[in-house]
């Protein structure tokens, strides 16, 4: 069986002017290297401007996330954008459940002291003028990886999908709580 590559679509719902005014590349440090880390203040995730929802380290936390996405979008009146965020946001909570439980089976070993506390795990989504972040907060500290899988490798393509659907993505340490994973996607 042969097999191509196909490249992975790319969002082309904003009209390019519409990037434009952002001028983001100013406001993040936009490089080509991705993911980027970007430093906020550790209260700016619990900002009242947000929707959050705190997430079990279980397999429904990614549905949940997707249901909370969903609904939160709509009721932001762009549902043009949930499928995409829905994906981000479901990839973003599985890589944070995975690590979570990694962390937390090192924490068993005596290697990593992670408090379980249920804060630790959750969805952040946030709507600015002319663009909303979908963000996942999870307690490890270990940045997320851009990998290229090859051939028939079984992971290392969340990313990919995240980094084809979103605008701009990236991570940001949160102290005392882990990190952020986060992504941008442009509205009008």
């Amino acid at each position: 069986m042969s097999m191509t590559k196909v490249p992975l679509p790319t969002r082309t719902r904003i009209a390019p002017a519409a990037r434009q005014p952002l001028e983001l590349s100013a406001r993040f440090g936009v490089h080509t290297e991705r993911p980027r880390v970007v430093r906020m203040p550790a209260d700016w995730w619990d900002s009242p401007a947000t929707v959050a929802c705190p997430l079990a380290r279980g397999a429904q936390s990614a549905r949940t996330a997707r249901k909370v996405t969903r609904n939160t979008f709509r009721d932001w009146d762009l549902p043009g954008l949930a499928d995409d965020a829905e994906a981000i946001v479901a990839e973003f909570v599985a890589n944070a459940v995975t690590h979570a439980a990694a962390t937390a089976a090192a924490s068993a070993h005596g290697t990593v002291v992670v408090a379980a506390s249920p804060e630790h795990l959750g969805l952040r989504l946030m709507r600015r003028s002319g663009e909303v972040m979908c963000a996942v907060l999870d307690p490890s500290e270990t940045a997320p990886v851009l990998k290229c899988p090859v051939g028939t490798d079984e992971a290392g393509r969340g990313l990919q999908m995240v980094d084809a659907l979103s605008d701009i993505w990236g991570w940001s340490p949160v102290a005392g709580r882990g990190k952020a994973v986060w992504a941008i996607l442009f509205c009008s």
